[in-house]
């Protein structure tokens, strides 16, 4: 792939011959990254990006990401430099404040207002570079684990800025007046607002994040106007009559073009636009955009 990274998700697998098969093709496919969700009702991350890397040997793991409240920072440290220890040094450890109250509360963990969680979250992230940094045993391969915070809220994307190797634009914002989890997304202008905001922070502190970008889906073989009336319908049945077309066709958080070509010169134009230099999606998703990948013209 280019210098532009690529990531996607491994989803979801009915047993251990689906999993493995799904982290090699992958790497066969070309990405630079797998990236395992942190949920209740999932499959735990360290456990399934050990038995990825146990069958792959480039593509880099990375949690995507981790809810701080689910981890202690001493264990946390201890699973991070076990993972990166037997991958060979290619963990990328994903946190972020947690947004699924219903999960806290089956787990009996508190579920406090978003800055309390942000702070807490930071707090996490502190402690754990702190410990890999100290003569951690086991020791991990890299010198420095590469830390992604992911947010999208502009408290959360402060502390990305700030303390984040890459902060992970997910693009999803909270619909006002609806139930937790109506989740909708960020459109260019708030986008640009947001983005805007990391490098400013970011500079403030001496730091240069990388930006990753997460596609919500990725279609590269219909017009984009045809493409976002689908998902608009789709979506309408299940209740998101808020996701129009024309936010869909808008947002930076999905991908549609007529060929992947056309979508990969999209990608370059956001690149130039926000700076963003790695883009990652599901696993549904992932076929499309390894197409969007190996049509990216040579970056070097």
């Amino acid at each position: 792939m280019t210098e532009i990274r690529f990531g996607v998700s491994l989803g979801t697998w009915t047993d251990g011959p689906a999993l493995l098969t799904a982290a090699r093709e992958a790497e066969r496919q070309g990405f630079d990254v797998v990236t395992v969700a942190d949920h209740l009702g999932h499959a735990a991350p360290f456990t399934t990006l050990a038995a990825a890397a146990a069958v792959t040997s480039r593509i880099r793991l990375r949690t995507y990401v981790l809810d701080a409240y689910f981890w202690n920072p001493a264990l946390l440290a201890r699973e991070a430099a076990t993972l990166d220890l037997l991958s060979g040094g290619r963990l990328e450890l994903g946190v972020g404040a947690g947004h699924m109250r219903h999960e806290h509360l089956d787990a009996g963990l508190p579920f406090p207002d978003v800055d309390e969680r942000w702070a807490h979250t930071a707090a996490v992230v502190a402690d754990v570079r702190r410990r890999l940094a100290a003569g951690h045993i086991p020791a991990p391969v890299q010198h420095s684990i590469p830390i992604m915070i992911a947010a999208m809220g502009e408290r959360g994307l402060r502390m990305a800025a700030e303390h984040a190797d890459a902060v992970g634009l997910a693009g999803g914002l909270q619909v006002p007046g609806r139930r937790a989890g109506s989740m909708t997304l960020a459109d260019t202008v708030l986008t640009d607002a947001r983005v805007q905001l990391v490098h400013d922070v970011a500079a403030a502190h001496g730091r240069s994040p990388e930006l990753d970008v997460l596609l919500q889906q990725v279609v590269v073989d219909a017009e984009p106007e045809q493409a976002a009336a689908a998902a608009a319908r789709e979506v309408a049945e299940q209740g998101m009559d808020w996701l129009t077309p024309e936010l869909l066709l808008d947002t930076p958080f999905v991908l549609y073009a007529a060929s992947p070509e056309e979508a990969a010169a999209e990608l370059l134009q956001r690149a130039e636009r926000w700076g963003v230099r790695s883009w990652s999606t599901h696993a549904p998703w992932g076929a499309a955009l390894a197409r969007v990948a190996a049509a990216m013209p040579d970056q070097g």
